[in-house]
């Protein structure tokens, strides 16, 4: 709190003395030197009158006498009355021009006044004019008055922003401290909203980071259990094996427990890098019902006995969606492939195009998803089936991973009932500039 008054304060104090005693004579200079003949005329217009009372009386006595009319008249006036010679003075050349034509000379800033005594060579001169030179004590009393103006608006303005700072401090300090639920709150018009805001988009992320990591050490600790206790199982087996045969299928069932092992890995290395960070999506037009088609075609391979139908209305056959192409072929080919595992005998991927979105839809004629679980099923390591058998396969991660490739294209992905009696699957974006 010090450390900002005083700063602020010395500062603003800094700047005024500035202003005071280096700006402002330095502007005033300039301002005198721009409008210099306009501010001649201005001091000659206010001792006009007096000009002219003056050389009325002079002029009505013979010259012998104009010394002696100017003693008598001094004690009227609060500054100097003078007649001189024009010759005497020291005066530019313009000035010369000016009292010849009997005008006003103005010298020293309006504090010195010259005009010619009708066709005589003779001057009265009015000036210098005296300055007003207050007392110490007045001076000293305005200068206090100013600090202490100065250093209670600092205080005004000082307190709010540090009890605020303090604030995003005390949040910072609890957030160190593992509270990772911390926020701040501060207004929208405070100067330091820009802060809290990156404050708490940054205790989100970390909160969100550290309960993905958590939840991914749960899960691993928890997939790798079972296949790691059908090695040694079979490594038991293999000891008391009785033939080759018996001895080859002990083998074979290691081999698929390692391989199991490895897609778990490969899973769990893909879905944390996806969770982590979000990659620099290079966009392009990607034809459509070539995409669908080609997805089709790799999917159909691992289900033989599913029939995958690829359906785009004709007026969109040659539609090409704005997308990044492996990403969404990763996103679309995780759908279809869940589809295939679960469906009975069918799956269908249809095209379906808007003004503001492009959408895909994934039917299959399989058991479908309960409503409850529309939400749940996109959830890492969530499983509808927890039986784990090799038969159905993954670890809760497909949809997953579909979720953050739609978030990361501003889209979204969402399960209903399908047209075929099961589930069907939705992903949908926004159409940009997709033809």
């Amino acid at each position: 709190m010090k450390r900002i008054f005083f700063s602020f304060f010395l500062l603003t104090m800094a700047s005024l003395v500035t202003w005071q005693f280096v700006v402002a004579p330095l502007a005033g200079r300039l301002v005198d030197e721009y409008f210099d003949r306009e501010l001649d005329q201005y001091y000659g217009s206010l001792v006009k009158g007096i000009y002219n009372m003056l050389l009325e009386d002079i002029e009505a006595l013979p010259q012998d006498q104009w010394a002696d009319y100017i003693k008598r008249r001094q004690p009227q006036f609060g500054y100097q009355l003078a007649i001189d010679s024009m010759d005497s003075l020291a005066l530019k050349e313009k000035d010369r021009v000016i009292l010849n034509r009997s005008g006003i000379v103005v010298q020293k800033d309006g504090d010195l006044y010259y005009k010619r005594i009708g066709a005589s060579r003779q001057v009265v001169t009015m000036g210098p004019l005296p300055e007003f030179d207050p007392p110490m004590r007045v001076e000293m009393v305005f200068w206090s008055m100013v600090v202490v103006n100065f250093a209670l608006m600092t205080l005004l303005w000082t307190m709010p922003f540090w009890l605020k700072l303090r604030r995003i401090s005390l949040a910072a300090e609890r957030f160190g401290k593992a509270d990772f639920t911390t926020r701040v709150t501060i207004s929208q018009r405070s100067a330091l909203f820009p802060v809290a805001r990156s404050f708490n988009d940054m205790a989100g992320k970390i909160q969100q980071l550290i309960a993905s990591h958590k939840e991914l050490t749960g899960a691993v600790s928890h997939e790798l259990r079972t296949p790691i206790s059908r090695i040694r199982f079979s490594m038991e087996m293999l000891e008391m094996a009785k033939d080759k045969e018996e001895l080859h299928e002990n083998i074979l069932e290691i081999h698929k427990d390692i391989n199991e092992l490895e897609t778990l890995v490969s899973e769990l290395l893909m879905y944390a890098r996806f969770d982590r960070e979000t990659p620099y999506l290079e966009r392009v037009e990607i034809p459509v019902d070539a995409l669908i088609k080609e997805i089709a075609r790799k999917e159909g391979k691992t289900s033989p006995y599913i029939r995958i139908q690829c359906v785009v209305p004709e007026h969109n056959k040659d539609c090409r969606i704005v997308a990044e192409p492996r990403y969404m072929s990763r996103a679309l080919g995780n759908l279809v492939q869940n589809a295939g595992k679960y469906a009975s005998s069918r799956v269908n991927i249809v095209f379906e195009k808007t003004d503001a979105f492009c959408m895909i839809y994934v039917d299959d004629d399989g058991p479908g998803v309960p409503q409850a679980d529309y939400k749940r099923i996109f959830k890492a390591f969530v499983r509808l089936d927890e039986s784990r058998s090799r038969d159905t396969g993954g670890y809760g991660m497909g949809l997953a991973i579909v979720k953050r490739i739609m978030a990361w294209h501003g889209g979204e992905v969402f399960v209903s009932k399908s047209l075929l009696g099961g589930a069907r699957f939705t992903i949908r974006w926004p159409a940009d500039h997709g033809t």
